[in-house]
């Protein structure tokens, strides 16, 4: 059975806009709609990443047609409004009073991680545990400890003995602010407004302060672990 999670938007005087995104139970892959629509925008060769590793036999950008599925509820909204946005996961509901560019960023994140690319795919087990509106340090905390984690199974499974380390992650995420740039360039072409553009922009602050916190000093978790 596919997985469900819901966001749902409210906003003064408007109907909710209600955005349902569905999951292969075991890989976490998301669902598109058989008879979406498919703008020219999400095809592969429109601004492709400069790091994209997928051929000319590709037609479609796995991320951008995750994106496409549910750009055009927001292509009119400017990043300043706001929003109360409701997001229910199998295992909870949670709400936040946000603005449309932060809940479009959670929304764009969850999408991104799950379409498929290869460049995002390394989130996809977050994305199992979806977290909207995670700060920064709660973002770094879960990335480090899902990268060291993943590492350490690795090893239990093939009977290795690998130093952990950050190194892949690093690089991880220096591929995936390449990714972001462009799919800022894609949106420009898909929306009139600004919402969903400034939602790639914190994207993409998440994904530098990550790496900033592997070189040892952990400068956002300092007090993580303090408990005394």
């Amino acid at each position: 059975m596919p997985q469900t999670i819901s966001y749902r938007f409210f906003a003064p005087n408007e109907k909710p806009t209600q955005i349902n995104l569905h999951f292969d139970d075991k890989t976490f892959l998301i669902q598109l709609h058989k008879n979406m629509e498919r703008p020219a925008w999400a095809k592969l060769s429109h601004q492709k990443c400069s790091n994209c590793p997928l051929g000319d036999d590709v037609e479609w950008c796995p991320a951008a047609l995750a994106i496409a599925d549910f750009l055009p509820a927001f292509k009119e909204k400017f990043s300043y409004e706001k929003t109360i946005v409701e997001v229910e996961t199998p295992s909870r509901t949670i709400v936040s009073k946000a603005t449309f560019q932060t809940g479009i960023a959670s929304l764009l994140g969850l999408a991104c991680a799950t379409s498929g690319c290869p460049l995002t795919k390394f989130l996809r087990p977050l994305a199992r545990f979806h977290l909207p509106f995670a700060n920064e340090q709660e973002t770094v905390f879960r990335s480090l400890a899902a990268s060291l984690l993943a590492q350490y199974v690795e090893n239990s499974k093939n009977g290795h003995n690998k130093a952990l380390t950050f190194d892949t992650l690093n690089d991880n995420y220096a591929a995936l602010s390449i990714v972001n740039g462009f799919l800022a360039e894609r949106l420009r072409d898909g929306v009139e407004r600004d919402a969903a553009l400034n939602a790639v922009i914190i994207l993409d602050g998440f994904a530098l302060i990550t790496p900033e916190n592997t070189d040892g000093s952990f400068i956002d978790l300092e007090d993580v672990f303090c408990v005394e």
